[in-house]
């Protein structure tokens, strides 16, 4: 059998800049998606943000929905093998991961996004839940999918929103 060659990306050697880890959720319900429009940058993106200290990465997904918009979602993900070993265990599989330059307080940073399908979690409820904004968003919305071409999306949203809705066709 024949093994693939390793391709090396050579992004490092252009800009070799630190990585900051962070962690999106991409929420999908009735047609429509969960986006906020961020203050410092201008642009519309599913919730998200860093990964705080002690937090796995799906766990500051679900804790940034629940602050930047005020829904309570969870993520879909295959079930996990059952692990009590805290130095090995199993994490929710992502969408997917991808980078995206920043500037953070004047310095250039990769933040480095583990982007996770989300779903609502609705309870006992049924209709789509109502939304608050965070004082770091602008604003935040249910926008239909359709309408994605009328906005201004920060880099790599369409290419992620595109590979959510064919995950959920599956």
């Amino acid at each position: 059998m024949k093994r693939p060659k390793l391709v090396t990306h050579l992004l490092p050697l252009v800009r070799p800049v630190p990585n900051h880890f962070t962690a999106s959720a991409v929420v999908i319900e009735e047609g429509h998606i969960l986006l906020v429009h961020h203050r410092r940058i201008g642009a519309w993106l599913p919730p998200g943000g860093h990964i705080d200290d002690g937090e796995l990465p799906h766990e500051a997904a679900i804790r940034e929905v629940m602050e930047e918009t005020g829904v309570r979602v969870m993520v879909m993900t295959p079930e996990l093998p059952v692990s009590i070993d805290s130095d090995a265990f199993f994490l929710h599989q992502p969408l997917c991961m991808h980078g995206v330059f920043a500037l953070e307080e004047g310095a250039e940073v990769y933040h480095i996004d583990l982007a996770y399908l989300c779903a609502v979690d609705r309870g006992e409820a049924g209709d789509m839940p109502l939304l608050t904004v965070a004082e770091e968003v602008h604003d935040a919305a249910w926008i239909p999918i359709d309408g994605l071409g009328s906005l201004n999306l920060a880099k790599n949203v369409r290419e992620v929103v595109d590979m959510a809705l064919l995950k959920l066709q599956s």
